[in-house]
C-alpha cells in the first residue's frame, strides 16, 4: 500500500494512455547523480518513440520534473514500486508491454530520482473528515447542493483523460459519520446530457429510436481516433446518450484485485483483440472481441459505482455493481466482468408495439427522457398519428433500483457548466460484492471515470487514488 500523501494541485497537459512499444537500444547519460536532466534524457531515450510530444498519451517525456512529480506515476515513498518503474517492466498494465531499453541502469538512475522528490509527491489522497454528531458540522444531504461540510473540506483534483468531455479535472471531497460515507464529486461539463436514446416520428410516418451513436466505429477503431473524428460529444446529430459517473474501489480480503493499488483502475481495462492487453477498440461484429473491463483472476472483485443521469438521479441513486474475473469469449461477451449486485436496476426501455413507442409520460413532452413507471400512459394509435414529424417519446421507463442494487444514494446537479454530484452509502454494506470501510486505518483505493453523453468512451483517472478516514 502506498501511505505517502498530496493533493493534486498543479495543471499539466491532459493526453492518453495507448498501446505502443519501444526498439530504441540506448545508453543513459554519462553522469552518474539522480539530476532531473539526467532522468528526462533516460526517458526521451527509451520512452519517446511512443510518448513524445503530440502522442496523445498520458504520460509525455516532454513533461517537465513538477508535472512528473504531480502525475501519480512517481512514488517517493517507495520508489521502485512508482508506475514509472513497474510500467516499463511489464509489472502493472502497459500497452507498451516490456521496454527493453530501460535498462536496469536507467532505472536505478530514475529511482535514485524519485527517491528525491518530497514525501507525497505524486499520491492523490482523499481525506474522509468526520461529520455529523459531536462536530461543528452536519452530515450533509444528498440533493446536489453544497452543504456546510463541504467548505471545511479541500478538494482533491484527480486528472481523467482519454474520453469524450473537456474536463481535466474531477474535483473529490469525503466525509463520514458512524454509519455513512459521503462523497462529492464535481466536473467540468458544458452541457448536461439528458436525451438518451429516444423514440422518433420519421419522416414517412413510422416510428424508431435515435442511436446512441449515429456512425458506429469500424471493427478495430480505436477509441482515440474516433474521438478525434467526432469532436463534439454534444453534437445531437451524432450522440444521443447521458451523463454518468463511475467510482470503482478495490475490495479487500480474499476479493483484493491485484495490482490495483498500483495501477488502479487500468488492470481492470483490457483489449481481448490486443491479446488482453490494456486498451481501448471497439468491434461491433465481434463483441467479445471489444475492449471491456474485467479481472485477471477468479475471485477478484472491483466495487464500481455508477451514477446514470437518466436512467437514476430521479430517484436519488447510483446503480450498485462490480468488476470480476471473465474469460474472453463469446460468454457475455458484451459486459465482460461488468455485473450487478443483486436486486432490479429499476429501469428499462419503453417498449414497441408494431414499432411505435407504447407508452408515455403524464404528456408526450420532453425532456424529461424518462417516464415514471407509476406515471406511463399507454399511447394510443390515434394520438401517435396526430404527432407531427420529428417528435419525440421518451425512452427510458423508471422506478428506481432495489436491493443491494440501491445501497448508494446519488443526486446530480448541473450548474454553471459543471456537474455537481453527491453520494452517500453506508460504511459496511455486508454485500460481498461491496467494498467495505470497516478498518478506519487502512487507505482505500480507487478510481474516478466521467461519460461526457458517452455511452463508453469515458474520460478516466489514469493512476490511482486512495481515501482516507481522518480521525
Amino acid at each position: 500500500m502506498v501511505a505517502s500523501v498530496r493533493r493534486l494541485t498543479l495543471f499539466v497537459p491532459v493526453v492518453l494512455i495507448a498501446s505502443c512499444s519501444s526498439d530504441s537500444n540506448t545508453t543513459g547519460p554519462s553522469d552518474t547523480g539522480p539530476s532531473f536532466l539526467a532522468v528526462s534524457d533516460i526517458l526521451d531515450r527509451d520512452c519517446g518513440s511512443c510518448h513524445g510530444a503530440g502522442s496523445g498519451r498520458f504520460f509525455l517525456t516532454t513533461m517537465d520534473s513538477a508535472a512528473l512529480a504531480s502525475s501519480g506515476l512517481v512514488n517517493p515513498a517507495d520508489p521502485s514500486n512508482s508506475l514509472m518503474i513497474l510500467k516499463p517492466l511489464n509489472l502493472t498494465p502497459h500497452g507498451g508491454g516490456l521496454v527493453g531499453a530501460y535498462t536496469a541502469e536507467h532505472r536505478s538512475r530514475v529511482t535514485d530520482w524519485i527517491g528525491t522528490l518530497a514525501e507525497g509527491a505524486g499520491e492523490m489522497m482523499v481525506e474522509a473528515v468526520r461529520t455529523g454528531a459531536g462536530t461543528p458540522t452536519p452530515a450533509p444531504t444528498i440533493d446536489g447542493f453544497f452543504d456546510a461540510i463541504w467548505g471545511t473540506i479541500p478538494g482533491t483534483s484527480l486528472r481523467v483523460t482519454g474520453g469524450f468531455g473537456e474536463a481535466e479535472f474531477v474535483s473529490v471531497k469525503a466525509a463520514y459519520d458512524d454509519t455513512y460515507l459521503y462523497m462529492l464529486l464535481v466536473w467540468d461539463d458544458d452541457k448536461a446530457s439528458v436525451r438518451r436514446q429516444p423514440w422518433i416520428k420519421r419522416a414517412d410516418g413510422t416510428w424508431g429510436t435515435v442511436p446512441a451513436k449515429s456512425t458506429l466505429p469500424a471493427d478495430g477503431m480505436s477509441w482515440l481516433n474516433f474521438i478525434a473524428a467526432h469532436p463534439n460529444e454534444e453534437d445531437p446529430s451524432a450522440f444521443a446518450y447521458e451523463d454518468k459517473l463511475g467510482i470503482i474501489w478495490n475490495t479487500y480480503g480474499a476479493s483484493t484485485v491485484a495490482g490495483f493499488n498500483q495501477a488502479g483502475c487500468a488492470v481492470l481495462c483490457h483489449d481481448p483483440s490486443q491479446g488482453n492487453q490494456p486498451g481501448a477498440t471497439y468491434n461491433i461484429t465481434t463483441a467479445e472481441l471489444g475492449s471491456k473491463k474485467y479481472a485477471n483472476v477468479a475471485g477478484e472483485i472491483a466495487d464500481m459505482w455508477h451514477w446514470k443521469l437518466v436512467r437514476n438521479d430521479q430517484h436519488a441513486k447510483a446503480d450498485d455493481q462490480y468488476v470480476q474475473f471473465w474469460q474472453p469469449g463469446p460468454a457475455n461477451s458484451g459486459n465482460g466482468g461488468r455485473a450487478s449486485d443483486p436486486g432490479a436496476a429499476g429501469y428499462g426501455n419503453n417498449p414497441a408495439i408494431n414499432g411505435r413507442p407504447q407508452y408515455r409520460g403524464p404528456t408526450a413532452a420532453v425532456p424529461p427522457y424518462y417516464i415514471f413507471d407509476n406515471q406511463k400512459v399507454a399511447l394510443t394509435d390515434a394520438e401517435l398519428d396526430a404527432l407531427p414529424v420529428g417528435t419525440e417519446i421518451a425512452n427510458m421507463i423508471t422506478s428506481g433500483p432495489t436491493g443491494a442494487r440501491a445501497d448508494i444514494d446519488a443526486k446530480g446537479l448541473h450548474n454553471f457548466g459543471r456537474w455537481v454530484v453527491e453520494i452517500r452509502r453506508r460504511l459496511v454494506t455486508g454485500d460481498p460484492f461491496d467494498v467495505q470501510f470497516d478498518d478506519m486505518a487502512r487507505d482505500y483505493a480507487f478510481g474516478v471515470a466521467i461519460f461526457d453523453n458517452a455511452q463508453i468512451e469515458h474520460r478516466y483517472q489514469p493512476t490511482v487514488a486512495f481515501m482516507r478516514f481522518k480521525p
